[in-house]
């Protein structure tokens, strides 16, 4: 009788422990997808406030890049000069949108694949990794395929 109690309390503590494991808090999908949209998104595709990426960029983000058969890494601080030397030519606006195909957190850890559309054809897909901070989410590395 005590190994059948003690075989049924440890079943129970595997799968509670199991669910706490892999248990989601439901906010974190929500503030990841603002994270995304008010410090990426919003400043790059709407011209938007440049400074609002190093609220959202963790200061050590990188930004890898294969393009044209060259692959190579790029900074947050680099990334965000290249977009202001493309502003600074003055090209004509363009109409952007944009869908989450992909948020998937556990933990500390989440990805997203999101879709970028430029006027109303795909030009990229995006895949961004994040780590939660004490101050919150941080996206740390990116990495894009181009259309």
């Amino acid at each position: 009788m005590k190994n059948n109690n003690l075989v049924v309390f440890l079943y129970f503590l595997c799968t509670v422990g199991c669910t706490f494991c892999n248990a989601q808090d439901p906010d974190d999908k929500s503030l990841i997808e603002t994270i995304i949209t008010e410090c990426y998104l919003e400043p790059l595709y709407l011209n938007g406030n440049l400074d609002k990426i190093k609220e959202g960029f963790h200061k050590e983000f990188t930004m890898y890049v294969l393009y044209k058969g060259e692959f190579y890494a790029t900074s947050r601080a680099k990334w965000i000069e290249n977009i202001k030397a493309t502003r600074s030519r003055n090209l004509p606006q363009k109409n952007y949108s944009w869908q989450f195909k992909i948020i998937d957190h556990e933990g500390q850890t989440a990805v997203v694949k999101l879709c970028i559309n430029e006027e109303g054809n795909l030009k990229y897909i995006d895949y961004l990794t994040l780590y939660k901070f004490q101050d919150g989410w941080k996206v740390i590395t990116k990495q894009f395929s181009m259309f």
